[in-house]
């Protein structure tokens, strides 16, 4: 799910894309797009799938870091865009030659 919603293709209908804010061929720009195409699948493999398939109690410290984690990733989401596919115009395309 991360994978697909970082990924650099173009947005698709019914398939969005998020994008961190900026010109996307500005280095800092590209490296955080890059950066959120991994760090978001890893938080929820990490922290996520390990803490609903897992027995472990986990320590307060470990709670908060993981917490700081995942709120961290929140913020990014907030701060990006969300490009989506262009919607197709039913009359135009009904109108265009076979």
């Amino acid at each position: 799910m991360w994978q697909e919603a970082f990924s650099e293709k173009d947005p698709q209908p019914g398939r969005p894309r998020l994008r961190w804010p900026g010109n996307p061929t500005d280095r800092d720009v590209s490296s955080m797009n890059a950066g959120l195409r991994q760090f978001a699948p890893g938080v929820q493999m990490t922290i996520r799938n390990a803490a609903v398939h897992g027995t472990a109690e986990l320590g307060e410290q470990m709670a908060l870091e993981q917490l700081a984690a995942l709120s961290l990733l929140a913020r990014w989401l907030d701060d990006c865009n969300l490009v989506e596919a262009p919607e197709s115009d039913p009359t135009t395309a009904a109108a265009q030659p076979q």
